[in-house]
């Protein structure tokens, strides 16, 4: 009788000889595997990492951008008819009285709809009232089809077209807030959703917290004071403890005696022997916007030889203190500093956006098609296209930038690398990530390494990253591990994958498996993930890896063995509950035979977060 075995010890688990694929040259990553229903097991590498989940990045957690169709709450206009008229308080009165309108059961006001034509601004848009969304008629660039927003006197717009969101609230404490509290768990991994604190009782699901990971000298001794010190004696490029701020923006998911589970993970190690982590809730969730949206249209600047090399913080559309908010089907041209610039947002998703042909000066601090700043987290970036930029994405926002996941993204002609910029920031995913056009033979196209002193001491750019099934044609990777983290290229095609500082013993190469090898399962990390977690199916890895429960099929049965004492409930797929047993620390615990069918296994252990498995029982 042949007996189907799974297991899911995470650190020392058996992967299925790749039974969920479709070709034969098709191959898994020794770190993350999927099987035939969808599952992932996730493998530690040789420093103890696992690859986090990412799956919570975009609007509501990785929730698709909704469908708002409201025509009884939806105000209509036309350009004005003078065509060399000022429309910023033509549009401006509309959005204003959309947010007249009171919230719906979803958070959703109105809609501005702005008919096909071309609307010059010469001043800014606000859209800053929750749950308005302003959208048009097309995004190509002529106004006979498409709604068209077109800034004129560009050389003194240093900020934006549009503002969506508050422009000036800090809504994270600046390290500081209501309850703080000590995190007593010795080291928090990338990717645990939870921890433990010294006094949880003021805390409870729904809060909104800062998970504050402070900067002290024995931490910046650990990474090289930013990576500097092995090469570059200028001691002022050498990291100071205020110029980092590791700080996670989450909501509090579940409360049970002093751990405290999260919304989303973290992406860096919260260890005690370089810092004191803390929590606190952050006191003004207010100036937090929500639901509001762009779509369809484009932006425009106006471009004049006296103009044409201005050095500005320019921007088409500025996102500041925002959450669960959406850019989509948006055309962007001729900004200066970027068409999309994120800061203090989070849970919020640009789609299938277009930021191309930047103008002004090309230079520092310019031709960034798509940026995120301080304070971006959880922002998924899909189907989106740059061309003729410098860096066509770019995560500037130092160590309070994570959680940001680049999807199927279309990168063409681009001057410089798409990178972590400067200091630190940790849990980007670039996901099947594709340079078109004429690509010239080793230069940088996308990368996690050591800036060195760029700028203004940028040093390591980034860490615990992925690069996942990403195509940068005869160009270059670079990819270097950092002291206390890891950066990952997995089934990337490029000419080169290699650490910046080549030639330098004391850099290494992060990790890197199957260069140039087409077939990578899953195709799409991110969607796995999503679609993983969504069903129930997926191992979202759990507070403390060398606990997790290990589950498998023998004989008919579902056999658990957990280092603690657990509840194992075993349901069908409809939720119906078939056995509840329970499982003591260490032993080896069997259910009674079962009928051929899929069943949700899930292990309950006092102080743990549950640990969900769907498996099949099929001899």
């Amino acid at each position: 009788m042949k007996t189907q075995f799974i297991s899911l010890c995470i650190g020392s688990l058996c992967f299925i000889g790749n039974c969920s694929l479709n070709a034969q040259e098709s191959w898994q990553s020794q770190l993350v595997a999927q099987d035939e229903t969808g599952i992932l097991t996730y493998r530690k590498d040789k420093d103890g990492f696992i690859i986090p989940d990412f799956s919570q990045a975009g609007y509501r957690n990785g929730k698709d951008i909704p469908v708002i169709d409201l025509p009884e709450r939806t105000i209509t206009i036309h350009p004005l008819e003078d065509e060399e008229a000022d429309n910023t308080q033509h549009i401006q009165k509309a959005i204003d009285e959309a947010g007249k309108y009171v919230l719906d059961a979803e958070g959703i006001r109105g809609v501005v709809l702005l008919k096909a034509g071309r609307y010059n601004v010469d001043g800014t848009l606000n859209l800053t009232y929750d749950g308005v969304i302003l959208r048009g008629e097309g995004n190509c660039f002529s106004g006979n089809d498409s709604t068209v927003l077109y800034g004129r006197n560009a050389a003194e717009k240093a900020k934006r077209l549009i503002l969506m969101g508050n422009s000036s609230a800090h809504n994270w404490g600046n390290g500081k807030g209501n309850n703080q509290t000590n995190v007593v768990t010795q080291k928090v991994m990338p990717g645990d959703y939870s921890f433990q604190v010294e006094n949880a009782s003021a805390y409870q699901a729904g809060d909104l917290i800062c998970i504050k990971y402070p900067a002290t000298t024995a931490w910046l001794e650990a990474i090289w004071y930013g990576g500097n010190t092995k090469r570059n004696t200028d001691a002022s490029m050498k990291w100071q403890t205020n110029n980092i701020d590791i700080s996670y923006h989450r909501y509090v998911a579940k409360v049970e005696g002093n751990t405290i589970e999260v919304d989303a993970p973290v992406f860096y190690t919260l260890d005690k022997q370089y810092a004191q982590a803390y929590i606190y809730k952050i006191s003004n969730p207010a100036t937090i916007r929500h639901n509001i949206g762009i779509e369809s249209l484009h932006i425009a600047f106006e471009r004049s030889p006296e103009n044409s090399t201005a050095n500005v913080d320019q921007n088409c559309i500025y996102m500041s203190s925002l959450e669960n908010s959406w850019v989509k089907g948006v055309s962007m041209s001729g900004f200066i500093h970027a068409g999309i610039k994120t800061t203090s947002t989070t849970r919020s998703t640009i789609e299938d956006c277009y930021s191309i042909d930047p103008s002004g000066l090309c230079t520092g601090g310019t031709y960034y098609n798509f940026e995120n700043y301080h304070r971006s987290q959880l922002i998924l970036f899909k189907d989106c296209y740059a061309r003729n930029g410098r860096h066509h994405y770019l995560s500037n926002g130092c160590a309070s930038t994570s959680g940001i996941v680049i999807l199927n993204f279309r990168s063409e002609l681009s001057l410089a690398q798409a990178e972590g910029h400067r200091m630190w920031s940790q849990g980007i995913l670039f996901d099947n990530w594709a340079e078109l056009g004429t690509i010239k033979s080793n230069a940088g196209k996308i990368g996690m390494y050591l800036r060195d002193n760029m700028g203004s001491g940028h040093g390591w750019g980034g860490t615990n990253c992925v690069f996942w099934n990403c195509d940068v044609q005869e160009g270059a990777i670079y990819l270097d591990k950092v002291p206390t983290g890891q950066n990952y290229a997995i089934g990337c095609t490029a000419k080169t994958i290699r650490r910046y500082r080549d030639k330098i013993s004391e850099y290494t190469d992060g990790y890197m498996e199957g260069k140039n090898r087409d077939g990578l399962q899953p195709a799409s990390l991110y969607e796995a993930q999503r679609e993983a977690r969504e069903t129930t199916t997926g191992v979202v890895p759990g507070t403390f890896q060398e606990n997790t429960p290990c589950i498998f099929v023998e004989m008919n049965r579902v056999k658990v063995q957990s280092e603690k004492d657990a509840l194992v409930s075993i349901y069908t797929t409809n939720g119906i509950l078939v056995q509840r047993f329970k499982s003591p620390g260490n032993d080896m615990t069997k259910s009674v035979p079962l009928k051929n069918d899929f069943y949700i296994v899930r292990v309950e252990v006092k102080g743990k977060k549950d640990y969900t498995r769907k498996i099949l029982v099929n001899m």
